[in-house]
């Protein structure tokens, strides 16, 4: 799971460079979200697999990431 408040500057920084936007207006209601999800989850997957590329998050579920960022366990093999 991932809170919002305990992304490191660095990484938040990260995640505005790859939207190109700040963080507060990607996630805004209304905004679209698949590449801010894509990026998001990306950042969170890279604490646990520093080798994990952003690439590898294209084919992943909308379900399978926010179950990842959300702490969702109900699903956990």
């Amino acid at each position: 799971m991932i809170k919002f408040e305990e992304l490191t500057l660095g990484e938040i920084e990260e995640v505005e460079l790859m939207l190109n936007t700040s963080i507060d207006r990607a996630f805004a209601d209304g905004k679209p979200k698949g590449r801010a999800l894509r990026v998001l989850f990306y950042v969170a997957k890279k604490r646990e697999v520093p080798g994990y590329k952003f690439e590898d998050t294209e084919k992943l579920t909308q379900k399978e990431a926010l179950e990842f960022l959300t702490g969702d366990e109900s699903k956990k093999e």
